[in-house]
């Protein structure tokens, strides 16, 4: 996830750009404007010679003191430029407190994102580390259980129950085998090093398939989609996995429908998974469990947009775009 750009004001400050310069233009122009309607106002009181008859008007309210009333106006005015000067500097200051802690926002922002990127890129590395120990290790333990186990069979000069008995061990280490193989494919996807990202995802939608015979899953590529690299190609990926996830458990979806198509114009990969489920909730807003919000994690620590809506069947759409 990048550091967002949350400072636009401080900009104004810098006087780097062209555009910083507008408000200081708009000063001018309202000083301008200032000084026309005085220059005016004066003028204009000059020939109609308003004072003179003010003076001559107010002379028959002399007891009431209405002749000061002029100075006092001045000394409002006066006040109320103080007054105005005050808000400005302090309008001033609070706006360079707050740009400041904008920057640092960005800052601290930036930090957490390179923080959770290591942390995905940890989290990766243990489990390819312990996909690979359950290949080596495991698998080979396993591999002689049943080796021993076959042999036992074999022997003609062993009682019958001890021949079933090695056959109940190897069904069991082949079961055993089985589920170490789906939680090895679940740590790191072997098709994703060998075959590549779309391929990967293919095996990844077949076996779904396979589970969800019920469920229509449709996947579409356009086949340019090669070379991108270690973080992004692990991301599509387990995106695609854990909204296949969500649409087993939550969605009583019929059809799901998964697009990734690399968007020349854009330079980005666009990444959708569309359902006809039950969609958002009543009040609109999506409820983030802690898969999607890794997710989004994910896929804003590459500089992407995450979103998730009403898809065009009634059901959710998840989708990310994420620049090459």
């Amino acid at each position: 996830m990048h550091a967002p750009s949350l400072n636009p004001g401080s900009a104004v400050l810098s006087g780097a750009t062209p555009g910083e310069h507008r408000p200081l233009n708009q000063a001018r122009r309202d000083l301008a404007l200032v000084a026309g309607i005085t220059l005016g106002t004066f003028l204009l009181g000059s020939w109609l010679e308003l004072s003179e008859g003010f003076a001559t008007r107010m002379r028959a309210l002399e007891s009431w003191q209405v002749d000061e009333l002029p100075l006092a106006l001045v000394a409002m005015l006066a006040g109320l430029t103080w007054y105005s000067w005050r808000r400005h500097r302090q309008a001033a200051a609070e706006m360079r407190l707050r740009l400041h802690a904008q920057d640092r926002l960005a800052a601290t922002l930036a930090e957490n994102r390179l923080l959770v990127q290591r942390s995905i890129q940890v989290q990766e590395d243990e489990r390819r580390n312990i996909a690979r120990e359950l290949h080596d290790e495991m698998g080979q333990w396993l591999n002689a259980l049943k080796l021993d186990a076959v042999a036992l069979r074999d022997r003609t000069d062993l009682p019958e129950d001890a021949r079933a008995l090695s056959r109940a061990i190897i069904e069991v280490a082949n079961h055993v085998y089985e589920v170490a193989r789906n939680l090895m494919r679940r740590l790191r996807p072997v098709a994703l090093d060998e075959l590549g990202l779309p391929s990967a995802v293919q095996y990844l939608v077949d076996q779904w398939r396979r589970r969800h015979p019920e469920v229509r899953c449709s996947f579409e590529t356009d086949g340019s989609i090669d070379g991108l690299g270690e973080s992004l190609n692990i991301t599509v990926y387990r995106l695609v996995q854990e909204c296949l996830t969500n649409v087993t458990k939550h969605a009583q979806a019929r059809e799901v429908r998964i697009e990734l198509r690399h968007l020349q114009g854009a330079a980005s990969l666009h990444v959708s998974v569309e359902d006809d489920g039950k969609g958002l909730p009543p009040g609109g807003e999506p409820r983030l469990g802690l898969g999607l919000l890794g997710l989004r994690e994910r896929v804003e620590v590459l500089r992407g947009r995450f979103a998730l809506e009403r898809g065009a069947r009634g059901g959710l759409r998840v989708s990310a775009v994420i620049p090459l």
